[in-house]
């Protein structure tokens, strides 16, 4: 496959993944401030980066939703190139399952760099194991729940980008569908020597 539909997929997927998890931590943020219970809150609008502007004091919630939001991104962009690249063209299924598997191991990425930041911020005793990892896990895997409610979206544009990138579906041939043409036309056979 062509590498620049891959670039054009692989962007278009980490820009969207960025905004996405921007806008849903912003949202998740404003419920939150709105006085929205927790339930159907976490449910419908997971945080996955933990919005970090409007905390005064320390920088840390600030440089870990910042850093999440890098991971994220990033990760998403390397594995949508790989998975793109790798797909035949024209097959936006693989490029769909395979994006949204892409978007929650970059989200389970971002939420394992954001969490010892949020942490540091909470200033939990990290003697008080049990707290510890309790909230460890429940802010590393706050992303991962995000990418499998949401991550659905991103997988699906990446699959049309994919697919319109890849053209028109070749015509059938004298080969049948789905059978491609031989490479090299077959070899002609000698004249017999007499």
């Amino acid at each position: 496959m062509n590498p620049q539909p891959a670039n054009r997929t692989a962007v278009i997927a980490a820009v969207l993944v960025g905004v996405g998890a921007l806008l849903s931590s912003l949202a998740g943020y404003l419920f939150v401030l709105g006085g929205v219970p927790n339930v159907p809150r976490a449910w419908i609008l997971p945080d996955p980066l933990g919005w970090g502007f409007g905390r005064g004091g320390s920088p840390l919630p600030v440089l870990g939703m910042l850093l999440a939001l890098v991971v994220l991104s990033g990760l998403t962009w390397l594995f949508v190139r790989m998975i793109v690249r790798g797909a035949l063209p024209g097959r936006g299924a693989a490029v769909f399952f395979g994006t949204w598997g892409a978007v929650m191991i970059a989200s389970a990425a971002a939420g394992l760099v954001r969490a010892p930041l949020t942490l540091a911020y909470l200033q939990i005793d990290p003697t008080q194991i049990e707290i510890y990892q309790v909230q460890f896990f429940t802010i590393s895997t706050a992303g991962v729940t995000w990418a499998l409610v949401w991550g659905w979206v991103t997988a699906l544009v990446a699959a049309i980008v994919h697919r319109a990138a890849a053209g028109p579906a070749a015509p059938s041939g004298a080969h049948g569908a789905g059978h491609p043409a031989p490479a090299y036309p077959p070899q002609q056979a000698y004249p017999q020597q007499q």
